[in-house]
């Protein structure tokens, strides 16, 4: 199948952004006239539209990776006025295969996430609500990933940043307002350090086009420049929960509905990364500032920081919200060390990771959702009661420790792979990796344990088994890291390739070429 079989080929580029912000008013306009008529809120209709809206965006996600890997990139550029584009002030919106992958990844969850909502908000109000703002949430993520300019860029990710605000208190309990407002507040302080490193560097090259403003500091030796680098990759470490920003993210993912908790774990702190590693790579020479020694030590302290904190948790989300802060260390550690084969594992780490931890926080989802508690102690011995969401949470613990034959094995030793191969002073960051990796251990195998081998709990005794579409969600996810755990050459394939263009600066030729009449 070609891509000019599609509706608007021409639009191959900006579609995973517009279709599912489509999908997400259709669905307001929809349930706003069914609830004027009918006097009742609508409960499957917002599921049923946004897992197809998903599905249809997947499917442009598919179609322009088959453009993007046969040239390298696609653009959508918009200027002013409708005249033709001849300089940096409109907006271009490219797409090279780093931001294919990631798109893929963001829509592929939020697929996943709607059929899993189907049985687990079954007995909330306000779905229309929640899957508008689940759809937009993602539709914005895809556009960060696409701006060629940082004004567009920070629109996308000041939208996907609300969403997740008001999903984060969803349920309207005081827990999950409470774990909102830090989360809007610590947000607010990100975003305004990367609105201040911005106009910093418009000042300093006259234009927030990336291409444009990358050409122009690829000469600069400004003073400045060092302090920038810093300001933006902690603007963007808010978001990506790097330490000592990542107060935020252990009170939102705990209160949030468990598939809200699964999208913020597999892939918006993912977005915050996005930023600290395309700004870093595109815009600052390493030569000039020594971006990959920030990185390895901010890694170095963030999967620290965040092993400690995770092991004295006795809350089964809070617990696995500690570990996706040094899941993030591992993956700075990985692109810090600023090569191919790093970026190359490092993508191929997001994507493994974003499947275990969102299986994990889906499984815990289900066991509150069988309970009503996120206590360790309550859910000793619920695996039994539960065996295959039990099975379930097995395969995301054992490819989170790294346990072949899972994905989780290939994911971790190809960064500590990248890690020797980068030598020099990343050999110490190395070694602190793989103490890190060993030391996390110790409490997955007790939320293993917890689960499996513990005696039956009073609480865990009266579990119920989850809905079919809670247990498709989880078995995709689960099946995944299995697959891939098996045969993890298609997909590390696909890493590889982004990672190879993020590292030719595919992204900035794709915007440059954009730039010519």
């Amino acid at each position: 199948m070609q891509l000019d079989l599609l509706i608007f080929p021409e639009f191959s580029t900006v579609m995973p952004v517009l279709l599912p912000i489509a999908f997400a008013v259709l669905t307001a306009v929809l349930a706003s006239l069914i609830l004027v008529i009918t006097k009742k809120e609508t409960r499957r209709l917002p599921a049923i539209i946004a897992v197809i809206g998903f599905a249809v965006s997947l499917l442009y996600v598919y179609f322009l990776g088959l453009e993007v890997w046969a040239n390298d990139a696609a653009t959508f550029v918009w200027s002013y006025a409708g005249e033709t584009y001849s300089g940096p002030m409109g907006v271009v919106l490219a797409a090279d295969k780093f931001s294919v992958v990631l798109m893929g990844l963001f829509t592929f969850m939020g697929l996943v996430v709607s059929l899993y909502s189907i049985g687990y908000m079954k007995e909330d109000s306000g779905l229309t609500q929640y899957y508008v703002l689940l759809m937009i949430m993602v539709g914005a993520m895809n556009g960060v990933v696409i701006s060629g300019d940082l004004f567009t860029l920070f629109v996308f990710y000041e939208t996907m940043s609300i969403c997740s605000f008001v999903l984060v208190a969803f349920r309207r309990n005081w827990e999950g307002i409470e774990a909102a407002i830090k989360y809007l507040m610590m947000s607010a302080i990100g975003s305004t350090l990367i609105l201040l490193s911005a106009s910093y560097l418009y000042g300093l090259t006259g234009t927030l086009n990336l291409g444009a403003m990358a050409t122009a500091l690829s000469t600069s030796n400004d003073p400045l420049i060092p302090i920038l680098v810093a300001i933006m990759t902690a603007g963007f470490g808010v978001k990506a929960a790097i330490i000592p920003f990542a107060a935020w993210l252990a009170d939102a993912h705990p209160a949030a509905p468990s598939g809200i908790s699964a999208m913020l774990s597999a892939v918006v702190i993912k977005v915050g990364v996005y930023g600290i590693i395309r700004m870093n790579v595109i815009l600052f020479s390493p030569v000039i500032v020594n971006w990959p020694l920030l990185l390895g030590i901010i890694a170095a302290v963030t999967m620290t920081a965040g092993n400690f904190y995770a092991l004295t948790q006795t809350d089964l989300k809070r617990m696995l919200a500690y570990s996706s802060i040094t899941q993030i260390g591992f993956i700075l550690f990985s692109f810090g060390t600023a090569t191919a084969f790093g970026y190359q594992s490092g993508i191929f780490y997001i994507i493994i990771h974003a499947l275990t931890k969102g299986l994990l926080f889906l499984c815990a989802g289900a066991f509150l959702h069988a309970i009503g508690s996120r206590d360790l102690d309550d859910l000793r011995g619920i695996g039994k009661k539960m065996p295959i969401v039990g099975t379930f949470f097995a395969i995301g613990i054992l490819s989170l420790m790294g346990m072949p034959p899972l994905a989780g094995f290939f994911s971790k030793l190809l960064i500590l792979l990248a890690g020797v191969q980068a030598g020099g002073y990343y050999l110490v960051f190395t070694i602190i990796a793989v103490f890190n990796a060993l030391f996390a251990l110790g409490y997955y195998l007790r939320m293993m344990s917890t689960v499996w081998f513990s005696p039956v709990s009073k609480a865990a005794e009266n579990a119920h088994r989850p809905g079919i579409s809670m247990l498709v969600g989880m078995g995709i996810l689960a099946l995944a890291l299995v697959v891939i755990g098996i045969y993890p050459g298609p997909v590390f394939n696909l890493a590889a390739d982004a990672g190879t263009a993020l590292m030719n600066g595919d992204f900035i030729t794709a915007i440059l070429s954009a730039l010519t009449p």
